[in-house]
Order: C-alpha cells, then structure tokens, then sequence
C-alpha cells in the first residue's frame, strides 16, 4: 500500500488512524509550556463593543451583577440584540472549572480537550450601534473587537461566487479553524477535530438561529485564498472553514435562493510513501481549497439514495420520525459532556427522539423542488449505525439508521459492550452508554463528488448532527458524549464495513451516573 497514489484526503485519513499498536509505540506527553492560547488577544486599545447588555439573563453572567439592556434603534433588521444572542448560544463561555494549574472556560459548544480551535469572526454593515467592518468575537468577555472596518460586502459576494443570501443579509459569522490548538495536543489527527468542533458551533447556531426569528444560511463553497487573504489569515497556522449568512425572514422576500453551497475542489493523488507525516494537516487543508478563477452558481444537490438502501431487507426496528419540543437556549445552557454513565436502559422513546431532532436538519425533502433552507452542507455522505446496548425493547446489537423512516435495520444481534469500550480507547463510556452512534462515509464516493473538499463537508456536518443529539440528549434528561478518538478499523470490524468506509465520529448516548 506505501507505494499507491491515492487522493490526499485518503493519504490523510489513513496516516492518521488510531490503533492500539500505534498508540503504545508513539506515546506522547504534553508540553504544557507550549499549550497554545484558546482565543485571539487584541491590544487594549482596539475598539470594542460589548455584546453583553443584549443577553436574556437577569444578570451579567460575567460580573454577576443586575443586567441593564441599552437601548438601540431598531429598524427590524439583525442588530446587535440578535448578534449577542446568536454568539453567546452558539460558543460563548456557560461555566468555569477550576484545575489545579488552571481554569477551564467551557463553551456553549463543546470541545475535544476544550482547546477550542474554531475562531468566529462577524462581518456587519448597517447595523445601528457597530461601525460596519469585520470584527473578532472575544468569547472571554463576549465582545466584539473591531479588526478592519469598512464595507466588504462586495469581497465577500465574489470569494462566495456570488450566494445570493449575502445579498440580502448584513450579518455574516465566520468560522476558521486555528489548527495549532488542537495540533498541539492530537498532532496530524487534530484537522479531524478542528472540523467536528467548528461542526459543533453550527449546531447551535443553526438550533438556536429561530428563536430570534433568523435565517442562518451556511456557504461552504468559497475561494479559499480570496477570503483567507480578505481576512489577513496567515494560513499555514489559520484556514476559513465556513461563511454562515444571517438574515430575516422578510430580507430574502422575492429572493431566489440557491439549495446547495457546497462545491467540489480538484483531487489530488499522492504516494504515501512520500507524505510527510509532520505536515498533513496543511497539505489537506491546502489540497481541499477551491483555487481562484472557479465559480459555481449552485452547488451539489445531495442524493439521499445511500441512507434509504442501508442494510435493504434486514430485521427492523421503527423508532419513529417524531421531533421533540423543548426549549433550545436552556438545552444548550446546560448542555455538558457526560463523564459516566450508569449502564442504565434508556427508554426507547428518547432514542427515537434524540435521533429524529438531530437529523431533521439533514433528511432532504422528497424531490427537491422545495428543498428551501439549505441547512447542511451534504448529509447523505454520512452513513449512521447504532450499537444498542440499553435500550427499551430494541435488541442488543448493530444497526443501520434510516433517518427518513427513523428505521433501525438489524446488522448483526450480540452485545458489544466490551468491544465498544475497546473501540473507544479504553473508555468505559463506550460500555456503559445505552447506545453508540457512529457516522461513517464511503470516502471514496465523497471524493468523487467533491474533490478532497468532501472531507471538511463530512466532518462538519457529522460535527453538526453530533451537537444536534448533544443537546436534544441534555432536553430529554439522556446524556451524550462525543468521542472523536477511536481506534478506526476496529469500529469497521464490529460493523461489516470494507476499509474504504471511513469512521468520522462517534456520540455516545445514555443515563447520567449520578455518582
């Protein structure tokens, strides 16, 4: 297999598995020293805007004092009330836990090693008490620091080949990945991270976006040096992932929307051989770019056809397509990654409904004709298994999930606790859950439709799907945990799947230990 070319993105997937082997042979400690900073630092001087007078808490969540909203004009558009609330919901700082050598600020989203790698930066024009310019959210005080002001629309329109939802927005939240602060701790597989934690912001942005009456459009297809440039990124250490346009609901009236933003790169073939293993996160994030000179008026439409036909005449199991209700700010307040489980049998009626919200956003309507939001970049790459551990009347075993019917179909009957602790590096999570949810893809059929881009497209929307459990789990009184560190061939072992299917994460979903 050394001397194969094969598209980067498969070179990168491959040199950046876990195995129990591997692990023991490469153990690494960590420099504490050399831990990067998990925000950007502004000097003191640059202007700043504090977003915290618009939040809906009786007091400062930060001083803990009464909380007094300053009044704006408000012409009906998205104005800072909304920009203060769409941040703090989707990354801003909800709890403090000390350590022995430091505090960790815990996010609205969650974080492998809360090291926290997506940064966010808004782009305003028109909105009344903000110079129009591109700003930085400082997260440590939920502020705005302003980098470069002026009007940039016209950038922005171009780098994202004309998206008519920029047209029509004033607010723009942008996502780059900060590729040391995960590096430094996951070294080559950390690109993995960086995607599925900036996948984890958007699922709240795009959970929390209407209870303020928004619109959040999420553009993936972009040239990658024109925005990386328009934003003065040094991109050998900070890439743009994501252009998420904000607008309401009367801004688009008589707009013609494209269905899809998510646009193909060129594919690259490299010999692994020759990969330098201390540089594949550049060399997939440089490889999956669209170059300049390309334009796209409408993305990929997605194909459902692979989630419909998944294990096709198994034994099934129908949980149901029901979304719950609940209320979503408080679900993403108290949202926390779950440290134990009790091994507990969970109720068959919250798995269904865990699984139903977290892919309402993803299962494309019949036809496409009213397709409408385009909230996911291209879920139907993403294939869903189950493990069932626990679960009220469902049969221990593997799964396939079919997410339009909310179908269980049987793989094979057994149980596999100890092997998904196994899979799960040791965790006694993986055991303890109820239920195991993996996503994995057909990496090569991605590539195909998407160049080395698909790989950023399956790890942000497997990134998304994740926190959308994450917080319908926290709703429903379940908990959930996402794990990003696995031991990847042994997942594809337990579920039948050829190696050319990749394992792009995992969510583990049960009962609290109360312990």
């Amino acid at each position: 297999m050394t001397s194969s070319r094969v598209p980067t993105a498969v070179a990168y997937h491959e040199l950046t598995k876990y195995s129990e082997q591997e692990l023991l042979r490469n153990q690494r400690s960590l420099d504490f020293a050399r831990k990067p900073s998990v925000w950007k630092t502004f000097p003191p001087e640059d202007a700043r805007v504090s977003l915290v007078p618009w939040l809906p808490f009786p007091k400062d969540p930060f001083t803990g004092r009464p909380l007094e909203t300053i009044p704006l004009a408000d012409d009906g558009g998205v104005g800072l009330p909304e920009i203060s609330r769409l941040l703090f919901f989707t990354y801003g700082m909800t709890a403090a836990v000390r350590y022995p050598n430091e505090v960790h600020l815990l996010r609205a989203a969650p974080s492998a090693g809360a090291l926290y790698p997506t940064e966010i930066y808004v782009a305003t024009r028109g909105v009344p008490g903000l110079v129009d310019g591109v700003h930085d959210y400082q997260v440590k005080d939920h502020s705005l620091v302003t980098m470069w002001e002026g009007d940039f629309w016209q950038d922005f329109r171009r780098d994202a080949y004309g998206h008519e939802a920029i047209d029509a927005s004033r607010v723009l939240i942008l996502f780059s990945g900060v590729f040391e602060r995960s590096a430094w701790r996951y070294h080559e597989r950390a690109y993995r991270r960086v995607l599925l934690d900036t996948g984890h912001a958007l699922g709240n942005l795009m959970a929390f976006a209407p209870e303020d009456d928004l619109l959040v459009y999420p553009i993936s297809g972009f040239c990658d040096a024109a925005l990386n440039g328009l934003l003065f990124l040094d991109q050998e250490e900070e890439g743009m992932l994501m252009v998420c346009a904000v607008a309401r609901p009367s801004d688009l009236a008589g707009t013609s929307v494209r269905r899809s933003s998510v646009c193909p790169s060129p594919m690259t073939r490299v010999s692994l051989a020759d990969v330098d293993e201390h540089r594949l996160i550049q060399r997939l994030h440089d490889a999956s770019a669209i170059p300049p000179g390309d334009a796209f008026s409408e993305g990929r439409l997605p194909d459902d056809t692979p989630l419909s036909l998944l294990c096709e005449g198994a034994a099934e199991t129908v949980l149901g397509t029901d979304v719950p209700t609940f209320h979503v700010p408080k679900a993403i307040l108290s949202r926390r990654s779950t440290r134990a489980y009790s091994g507990g049998t969970m109720d068959r009626k919250t798995l269904a409904g865990i699984l139903a919200y977290g892919y309402e956003v993803a299962v494309p309507p019949e036809g496409l004709e009213d397709a409408g939001l385009p909230r996911v970049f291209d879920p139907c790459l993403i294939e869903t298994y189950v493990i069932v551990h626990g679960v009220e009347d469902v049969m221990s075993g593997a799964y396939a999930y079919v997410p339009r019917t909310g179908t269980l179909r049987l793989i094979r009957a057994g149980d596999f606790r100890g092997r998904a602790q196994h899979f799960c590096l040791g965790q006694e999570l993986g055991s303890t859950a109820s239920a195991v949810v993996i996503h994995a893809s057909d990496l090569p059929r991605a590539i195909e439709k998407y160049g080395e881009r698909a790989y950023r497209y399956l790890h942000l929307d497997a990134g998304h799907l994740g926190q959308r459990m994450n917080v319908a789990a926290t709703a429903l009184g379940a908990g959930a945990s996402g794990i990003g560190g696995f031991f990847d061939d042994e997942v594809n072992a337990l579920l039948g799947l050829p190696l050319d299917k990749i394992v792009v994460y995992i969510t583990t979903l049960g009962l609290p230990s109360e312990g």
